[in-house]
């Protein structure tokens, strides 16, 4: 396939702006060992405390195998702790440990980032293009049936809604 110029411009500057969110990935990966998804996974548990992993799933808008896998990467990372419920032996509970609390820190690294102040520099119109434009592409995507895609794509949204969680609801 031979690419225009316009083309080649187009894939360039997109190749350069997701190289851009590497260095915080790289960072939240080596010290905390999670994604940026998993990142507003952790905000999400803080802010509903001690509660059964099917309501933690369903406020994150996952399914229950991806729930489960997301857990099970939190618990590794020593982020979360899996309770049996006092009151209902066939219920877990999940909650946030010493560690997964001090993981908070990591979101003020995201905001402070290069490319969200670049993004926030944007005028109105320009921010409201991008995101047209980045929706448009995302929606073009084709549907994807296996797990491991699946939860792939649950962590992109997590990443997306880590961006976008607003300040109050911290």
């Amino acid at each position: 396939m031979t690419l225009s110029a316009s083309q080649r411009r187009t894939l360039r500057a997109f190749v350069r702006a997701v190289a851009l969110v590497e260095p915080l990935q790289r960072e939240l990966a080596a010290s905390h060992g999670i994604s940026l998804g998993d990142l507003y996974a952790v905000r999400t548990l803080a802010r509903m405390g001690e509660v059964p992993v099917s309501h933690y799933g369903a406020e994150l808008g996952l399914a229950r195998s991806t729930v489960t896998n997301l857990v099970d990467r939190l618990e590794r990372a020593g982020l979360v702790a899996r309770i049996a419920s006092p009151s209902d032996r066939r219920v877990t509970l999940v909650r946030l440990t010493e560690s997964g609390r001090e993981t908070m820190e990591a979101r003020t690294r995201f905001t402070e980032s290069d490319v969200v102040r670049g993004i926030l520099a944007l005028d109105a119109t320009d921010q409201t293009t991008l995101a047209e434009l980045l929706e448009r592409i995302v929606a073009t995507q084709p549907e994807q049936d296996d797990n491991a895609a699946s939860d792939t794509q649950d962590e992109s949204e997590l990443a997306a809604a880590a961006a976008l969680e607003p300040e109050a609801a911290r």
